[in-house]
């Protein structure tokens, strides 16, 4: 009987286990995905066009580890993982939203990475996929609370505005009433002109976005550069093709 309750034991145990898997939380890079419905193919989908122009851009991955779209299965891949004794380069993690797939990356500028995608999109005008919408670049993540904002764009700054350039401000909102859009986006508009005054808002084609999407308990900041001219870096909208059926355009919650 001691040994049945034992094995009884380790059986809830795994499966307890085999339930876990990643979830959004600060200090990530990555990449913001959106769909409007089937968010597993969304997820494939997004692997398989990170992965093709990561492997141009990059060289390819080792590829023993398959990334896994299905929730179930990602308890079997971070053992994999941890036995490898490294992480994947793109790996899907819990948003927190509906219709909202987080992408993790290991590689320290994503911007460069969605910049090839968007532009060879927009330049060849080929539909890559049906059910993910807009592939953003994200640069940090933190807790969603304005001084937690302030630290992590501070961070960026530098990078982004040292330089004079025409800038805009982005801010969605999923699951998350806690933050006053008004004041996020007074907040980091006086950030960037506290660098250099010489920065103009423009709203219509600012050289670069700072996006903010509220997710929850968390915030994704993203600097993406000719974000308007690139239709939101939807990748549906860059392309002409309408002869492959799409699911109905996304709409931001602001």
């Amino acid at each position: 009987m001691e040994q049945i309750a034992k094995k009884r034991k380790k059986q809830y145990s795994y499966h307890t286990q085999k339930r876990k898997k990643y979830v959004l939380e600060p200090g990530l890079k990555g990449f913001f995905c959106s769909c409007n419905v089937r968010e597993k193919d969304c997820v494939k989908e997004s692997y398989n066009v990170l992965n093709e122009y990561a492997d141009e851009l990059y060289g390819a991955e080792n590829k023993e580890i398959t990334n896994s779209a299905d929730a179930d299965d990602l308890y079997e891949e971070i053992q994999a993982i941890k036995s490898a004794g490294s992480i994947r380069r793109f790996q899907v993690v819990d948003s927190g939203a509906k219709n909202i797939v987080f992408i993790r990356t290991t590689l320290e500028d994503p911007v460069n990475l969605a910049k090839a995608i968007v532009n060879d999109v927009f330049s060849k005008k080929e539909q890559k996929t049906r059910y993910l919408i807009r592939l953003v670049p994200i640069e940090a993540t933190c807790k969603a609370y304005l001084d937690d904002i302030k630290k992590s764009f501070e961070s960026l700054i530098e990078k982004y505005f040292s330089n004079p350039t025409t800038f805009s401000i982005v801010y969605n909102h999923r699951n998350n009433n806690n933050l006053l859009k008004d004041e996020v986006i007074s907040t980091i508009a006086d950030m960037v002109i506290k660098k250099n005054p010489e920065h103009k808002v423009d709203l219509t084609g600012a050289q670069v976005s700072v996006v903010i999407e509220i997710i929850r308990g968390n915030a994704l900041i993203g600097i993406v550069p000719d974000y308007i001219k690139y239709k939101k870096y939807n990748l549906h909208a860059l392309c002409e093709n309408t002869n492959v059926e799409k699911p109905t355009a996304e709409t931001d919650t602001q």
